[in-house]
């Protein structure tokens, strides 16, 4: 057997590991999709996870000789990384392949991690088993503020369709200088002239709750048929993205309203958490707007909370309270105190 041996910063290593392992399922009955795997080649250590659907990757400094191989219960070794500081030794030994056609157990190995005081030895399995990593060839490739965009995801995500049978819509849809979120009920979106995209796609949400991972760090967005690459040198993500048409939003968008009225965020979020306190079943009682008063009624009785507007609206409308409620989380999280609300139902800055 060959030693081969390999140090990496153990804290460096940790939030590394930490990072990959959210691309990786909990569970699978592919069991290394569960585990991460190592490389070390030259002064690197890159991490790797994937579902098959979405793989992130990150590279840290490392020293020593050149080796891969797939963890064993990776989720373990990293809720024990948190007793390691320093200098963390890599010590790895490759099984002696057979003479006859190898099969998974003879290619295995073992590893022995060194950490100050600490040891501890596992077998990890062979390289050639963890996926390859799809290769990419880009139509277009655009400077991303990954700590913006998420920002962005986090406000529109709420209106996300969890149907699997539209794919598109569960997905975020980026186009022009704006990014979307539809799912048939409700409709977010978030406008930023610091990207402006050259034709539509998609991009999966895991992949978007990845994007903290490039803590800050300016990363290339590369957009092909059907992969997508955020990459920071560091830190990639790579995604499946996919195929078809999803809403065009700017036909789905009203174009006029025949009243529009401005209503403070903080007054209107709080009559609707008044009035949802007496709400039973929150999909099917609606609550209703006239005349500036919100309301609702239901066989218990009846509740309403009057709105301070500057005139009174003659729009007559009904909505889900949390529907709302999210909605107008969009805004305060852009720290706006007024928005304007208009008929046909439409929420806009003020």
């Amino acid at each position: 057997m060959t030693e081969i041996k390999s140090v990496v910063n153990a804290k460096e290593f940790q939030r590394a590991l930490e990072k990959v392992l959210k691309a990786a399922p909990k569970k699978s009955r592919l069991a290394f999709l569960q585990e991460t795997h190592i490389c070390f080649a030259g002064d690197t250590c890159t991490l790797t996870c994937t579902d098959l659907e979405l793989w992130c990757q990150v590279v840290i400094p490392a020293q020593g000789g050149q080796c891969s191989f797939i963890l064993n219960d990776s989720r373990k070794l990293l809720s024990v990384c948190k007793y390691f500081s320093g200098d963390m030794e890599f010590s790895y030994q490759e099984n002696d392949p057979p003479e006859t056609f190898p099969s998974k157990e003879d290619l295995d190995g073992s590893l022995t991690l060194r950490c100050g005081s600490k040891e501890l030895h596992q077998r990890v399995s062979a390289t050639g088993l963890f996926p390859v990593m799809p290769a990419l060839e880009p139509k277009h490739v655009y400077t991303v503020d990954p700590a913006s965009l998420s920002k962005r995801f986090e406000r529109i995500k709420y209106a996300l369709s969890n149907d699997a049978s539209r794919l598109c819509d569960q997905c975020v849809q980026f186009f022009d200088n704006r990014i979307g979120a539809v799912d048939g009920y409700r409709l977010a979106l978030s406008r930023d002239d610091s990207l402006c995209v050259d034709e539509p796609f998609f991009i999966p949400p895991a992949a978007m709750k990845l994007l903290p991972a490039f803590e800050g760090e300016e990363c290339r967005l590369s957009v092909g048929k059907r992969h997508a690459v955020f990459d920071s040198g560091s830190v990639r993500v790579i995604t499946c993205m996919p195929s078809g048409k999803g809403l065009n939003f700017d036909s789905a968008i009203p174009k006029e309203h025949t009243e529009e009225h401005t209503v403070n965020i903080t007054d209107f979020s709080d009559s609707l958490r008044y009035l949802e306190q007496f709400i039973f079943n929150r999909d099917r009682e609606a609550v209703r707007l006239d005349g500036g008063v919100l309301s609702i009624k239901n066989i218990k009785g009846e509740y309403s909370s009057k709105l301070e507007l500057a005139e009174t609206p003659k729009m007559v409308i009904g909505f889900k309270a949390y529907y709302m409620l999210d909605g107008l989380k969009q805004f305060r999280a852009k720290k706006l105190d007024t928005i304007a609300i208009g008929n046909p139902p439409l929420l806009l800055p003020s």
